[in-house]
């Protein structure tokens, strides 16, 4: 019965993680970005599409590791600009980047447990 239950409780706890950092993502846009803005509205909205996908469970061999090289992506990349520049070291930009680890590590335990049923038994 866990074996069952352990790919429920991620997927849908990644759909969770996903609206939630699309969702900060909309919002550091509107309200924090300035002229990036638009750049934070495409990844939130991209979040909240992924989102959708992985709750429907369509293709979920390419869309979990699409989202999870997504999110790596983007924490290295805010990574690097944010230590380059300065900016995007606030408050809500720091709340975004650790939902988006959380996120990581709930894709890679997902792709695990998809892959192998027994893996987290």
């Amino acid at each position: 019965m866990q074996i069952r239950k352990t790919p429920t409780i991620l997927r849908w706890s990644a759909v969770s993680l996903l609206f939630v950092v699309g969702l900060i993502d909309i919002y550091y846009g509107n309200f924090y970005a300035g002229f990036f803005e638009n750049l934070w509205y495409v990844m939130g909205s991209i979040y909240i599409f992924t989102g959708a996908v992985i709750a429907a469970n369509f293709e979920p061999r390419f869309t979990q590791p699409a989202v999870f090289g997504y999110a790596i992506f983007l924490f290295a990349l805010w990574a690097t600009t944010a230590l380059g520049t300065g900016a995007g070291l606030d408050t809500v930009a720091y709340v975004d980047k650790a939902i988006e680890a959380l996120l990581v590590v709930n894709m890679a335990l997902l792709i695990r447990s998809s892959r192998n049923p027994s893996a987290l038994s």
